[in-house]
């Protein structure tokens, strides 16, 4: 089969800076699309990954917040066609198994997606794993169809990157795992992309009270922009008192960890009113413990984690779309620096700093 060349960031080792170089990429196969790569956010995960807080197959290419144009789709794909703008997302379900006929597509149990995974990438005719299904820090990109959504005209590269993840995550999380009701009071501790999204969700949802906690002043101004009611430094204060004075006393209904860190996990826990439920989107480390005390379990107070907020992507992201071109969800002022891929490890280093909210890389 021939092969595509093009340049990518090569991450070789976990810690190590990343190469950017020559790989070949096949061509697309039954229910494949090959994009030509226009924006991708560096999320979190990516960090984690990099940095080898958490183990991957290396070499790889990471990033998979990302969007682009469809260059050329493989046999049986009639949802896409060349020019197509489209958003990634490294959600791509089956459509078959239990967890998807049951609407909860972030737990799907269809395996070959990850074969595939191993064979569209070559260094040398040496193939080398993808990363989630994207590998996105690349001129191309070859995907599931299922992992495609299609953008309008309207809405900008750098906000469908931003939908492909964080935003969504942090909306998906109050709209689908939380299941907030109006009236209610939410905490969001960390107030990166997913933070902002959950803090603009829980508006819309119609939370009376947001208090966001974060250590970083520009990203607490921009909770407060995008529907924070009540911010927290938890540098200048006792973060659970704090939460608790902000919530009147009576505590929260919901409380969303977005950073990733079990200490953390516990204040979202021990923060809850009766029947209050917290949820843990940041991804812990491997071999992180929470511990919640038990009186606390008393009166209907529950933890959960949620993978991507439960979204269920093809239909759900569709509708946040509408969201951002009606103006009731930000997405563009959420990419807050660009960089080209030959700088990628500067960006890098710019978004492992929480300098901005997102740091994207530009092709």
């Amino acid at each position: 089969m021939p092969l595509i060349s093009m340049r990518a960031a090569v991450q070789y080792e976990p810690g190590e800076p990343m190469t950017v170089r020559e790989v070949q990429l096949r061509e697309p196969e039954h229910g494949e699309v090959l994009v030509r790569t226009s924006s991708v956010g560096i999320c979190g995960t990516d960090l984690h990954f990099a940095s080898g807080r958490f183990p991957y197959p290396m070499p790889t290419i990471l990033g998979h917040e990302a969007s682009g144009i469809v260059e050329q789709v493989g046999e049986g794909v009639t949802t896409f066609q060349a020019g197509d703008r489209v958003l990634v997302c490294d959600q791509m379900p089956c459509g078959r198994c239990g967890s998807c006929l049951s609407g909860r597509m972030v737990y799907c149990s269809d395996a070959s997606g990850k074969q595939r995974q191993r064979s569209r990438l070559q260094i040398n005719g040496q193939p080398f794993r993808q990363y989630l299904g994207v590998s996105a820090f690349a001129e191309m990109m070859l995907v599931d169809a299922t992992g495609l959504i299609q953008i309008p005209d309207d809405v900008s590269f750098e906000a469908a990157a931003l939908l492909g993840c964080c935003l969504t995550t942090g909306a998906a999380t109050v709209f689908n795992t939380a299941n907030l009701r109006p009236g209610q009071t939410v905490l969001i501790i960390g107030c990166g992309g997913v933070g902002l999204g959950a803090s603009q969700a829980a508006g819309i949802a119609g939370a009376t009270r947001i208090i966001a906690a974060d250590l970083e002043p520009h990203r607490r101004d921009a909770a407060m922009r995008l529907g924070a009611t009540h911010t927290i430094d938890p540098a200048n204060a006792d973060l659970l008192p704090a939460i608790l004075d902000a919530a009147g006393g009576q505590g929260v209904d919901i409380a969303i960890e977005a950073v990733g860190q079990p200490h953390l996990a516990e204040t979202a826990f021990a923060a809850l009113a009766p029947g209050g439920h917290a949820i843990v989107v940041g991804m812990m480390p491997p071999g992180g413990e929470i511990r919640l005390p038990a009186a606390l379990l008393r009166h209907g107070r529950r933890m959960a984690g949620s993978v991507m907020g439960e979204v269920r992507s093809l239909q759900d992201i569709p509708a946040y779309i509408r969201m951002v071109i009606s103006g009731r969800l930000v997405a563009d002022d959420l990419a807050t620096s660009r960089w080209p891929l030959e700088r990628v490890n500067e960006a890098f280093g710019h978004a492992s700093a929480r300098r901005g909210i997102r740091t994207m890389i530009e092709l």
